[in-house]
């Protein structure tokens, strides 16, 4: 039986990203993805590769940011998720007047999110909804290579 038991938590230790090598958390959770085949630098979440028309509030806290290119469209996309306190409405205003500025056009706008872009060369998308005492934002983004 106790044999039975090893088996099993090694088992279950594998299965979950196998053993620790650090303390830092997000370190260890960039470890276990890139064990498994996910880039460094999608599993780090960096915005490092984020265009310069994709807005991003003031004092965001940044919760994940991913970024890749799509084989079947040949374009570049990516998601910016992120929590602030100011209110949907000013997150929502304040991105589409960055849009604007970048030479994008308004294409839909629904009080909770908007649509933008520059013909197929660069798309956008910001979502902003309230959750319990913060904003939850999530921006998706498009680029032509």
């Amino acid at each position: 039986m106790m044999r039975v038991a090893v088996i099993g938590l090694a088992l279950l230790a594998g299965a979950c990203g196998g053993p620790r090598t650090t303390d830092d958390p997000a370190a260890q959770n960039v470890i276990d993805a890139t064990s498994k085949g996910v880039p460094a630098k999608v599993a780090a979440g960096t915005c490092n590769d984020k265009p310069d028309f994709v807005p991003v509030y003031k004092e965001a806290k940044i919760i994940s940011c991913t970024s890749g290119d799509v084989a079947v469209t040949g374009k570049r996309s990516g998601t910016v998720i992120y929590t602030n306190f100011a209110s949907p409405s000013t997150i929502l205003t304040w991105s589409k007047q960055q849009a604007l500025a970048q030479g994008l056009s308004l294409r839909i706008e629904d009080g909770k999110s908007f649509t933008a872009g520059d013909g197929n060369k660069r798309t956008l998308r910001v979502m902003a909804e309230s959750a319990t005492a913060v904003t939850n934002v999530t921006v998706n983004w498009g680029l032509a290579n």
